[in-house]
């Protein structure tokens, strides 16, 4: 998973040690309250049985006899009863030893009704097992046990009791604590501890997130500041392999260029018309951007490289080809293909040699298919080699060669329009029709030096175009 956003990084960190300091309080409250309760519950049942041997012992020294109610006995007992404040809301209460039956409890004044329960036949879960409280206690005395602890249910409520038995009274005296409070004490205990615990678990990941975001701007920072010096290191690096790789192509073109001592700054004048044709193009064409404009007006200085393989009796001469020699300077297309396909084996798939290979290749082959050296047609010639193919005929036509003279702009444009379609691409046509006042402009500007007092020649003046312009 890849995060890019630093909000949702630092809530993920919160989110996440949130989950992790929650989950250990949890945990830790879990095991809090379970050993409390045990501590308590404990505490509870010695308590209980401490009090339960206290009053037996208060009991024994009354000499109680029988203890039915309305007797002397039962009055002091139902007295210590009384006086006794047993702590979780509990009480003390005294049941006879054969049948369960009530004898003496804390409210029978206010609840005489008190005297028909039988507490004793309650089941009581305790060490000695679940059984009636009196089967109980009896099975704790005969192992020699008077005090027996455990949880039995009175009036629906449960209770933790401890109940001793007086055998001489038959009796069983109980102290009863309610378990429902002793759970509330419990929490009244721990509740504090855990908010005690929240509240630093919310200062530990606060302070967590602002210490994160603080790191992460800090490093944000840094990374900002290293890629910013990377990116300019890369960006100019980058710049000058491209000026080394222009300047190196553009040195191997005007290396072919100086073997035909006419065309001087034909290269020149055919990276400005190839970025004229393009941006016009770009316009209606989305295959067409920024860096395809840039690499085309390099990679059109290359398109005649492949005539340094042409001999200087045909590149040179001055009349007509013969049909051997248009064959062999038609060739400089293959040469030229052949020599950057070397190139890209040693180099590898290249996006900027793949251009110039194609404007290489088939800057000659026409639209209607009669070009060369493939006959290639219509849009399976590429989009580059079509834009070329009419900046290097214009430049050809306007330019003195030594088969010929210059023709003046309006006439080249009319030659240009007649092969609409046919040996031209008719979007690239367009362009240029949009855009051949650009096309004179950089044309005379850089022709000025050489033509500053001549003036563009006449239709009428111009010498005829040779069958051998396009070559």
């Amino acid at each position: 998973m890849h995060i890019k956003s630093r909000l949702f990084l630092v809530a993920l960190l919160v989110a996440s040690q949130t989950a992790c300091l929650v989950f250990g309080m949890m945990w830790a409250t879990g095991w809090l309250w379970q050993n409390f309760q045990e501590v308590v519950y404990n505490y509870g049942a010695a308590e209980g049985k401490a009090i339960a041997q206290e009053v037996a012992f208060r009991a024994s020294k009354l000499r109680l006899g029988d203890v039915q109610p309305g007797s002397k006995s039962w009055e002091d007992l139902q007295e210590l009863c009384e006086q006794e404040e047993i702590p979780h809301r509990g009480f003390v209460c005294v049941m006879r030893r054969d049948n369960g039956a009530m004898l003496c409890h804390p409210d029978l004044a206010q609840d005489p009704g008190l005297l028909r329960l039988f507490p004793g036949r309650g089941l009581i879960i305790s060490e000695f097992g679940t059984a009636p409280l009196t089967q109980v206690v009896q099975v704790a005395e005969d192992q020699g046990e008077y005090a027996v602890t455990g949880k039995v249910e009175l009036d629906g409520n449960v209770h933790v009791i401890t109940a001793y038995s007086l055998p001489r009274s038959n009796a069983i005296l109980a102290v009863y604590q309610s378990d429902e409070a002793i759970d509330t004490f419990i929490v009244s205990m721990i509740r504090p501890v855990m908010q005690v615990g929240y509240i630093l678990t919310t200062f530990v990941v606060g302070a967590s997130a602002l210490i994160t975001v603080f790191l992460i701007n800090r490093y944000e920072t840094s990374l900002a500041v290293a890629n910013e010096k990377l990116e300019q290191q890369v960006h100019e690096r980058t710049r000058s392999l491209v000026r080394t790789r222009n300047a190196v192509i553009f040195g191997l073109a005007k290396l072919a260029e100086s073997r035909d001592r006419d065309t001087g700054g034909h290269l020149e004048r055919i990276r400005s018309y190839v970025s004229i044709l393009a941006t016009e193009l770009a316009k209606t064409n989305p295959e067409i951007n920024r860096s395809f404009v840039a690499d085309l007006a390099i990679a059109s200085s290359l398109h005649d490289i492949g005539k340094v393989g042409i001999p200087d009796t045909v590149l040179l001469k001055p009349g007509k080809l013969t049909p051997a020699e248009r064959t062999a300077i038609q060739m400089h297309t293959v040469v030229g293909s052949e020599c950057l396909s070397a190139i890209q084996e040693q180099l590898g798939e290249d996006d900027f040699l793949h251009l110039a290979q194609q404007i290489i290749l088939a800057h000659h082959e026409h639209w209607d298919g009669t070009g060369y050296p493939h006959g290639t047609q219509g849009k399976q010639i590429p989009l580059a080699a079509r834009i070329v193919a009419l900046a290097d005929v214009y430049d050809a036509l306007t330019s003195s060669r030594p088969y010929k003279g210059p023709l003046g702009h309006n006439e080249v444009r009319e030659w240009i329009v007649s092969r609409y379609a046919q040996q031209f691409d008719p979007h690239v046509v367009e362009a240029f029709l949009a855009r051949e006042a650009d096309f004179l402009r950089v044309y005379q500007s850089i022709e000025a030096d050489s033509k500053s007092d001549q003036q563009e020649p006449s239709p009428e003046d111009s010498a005829s175009v040779p069958a051998n312009a396009s070559c």
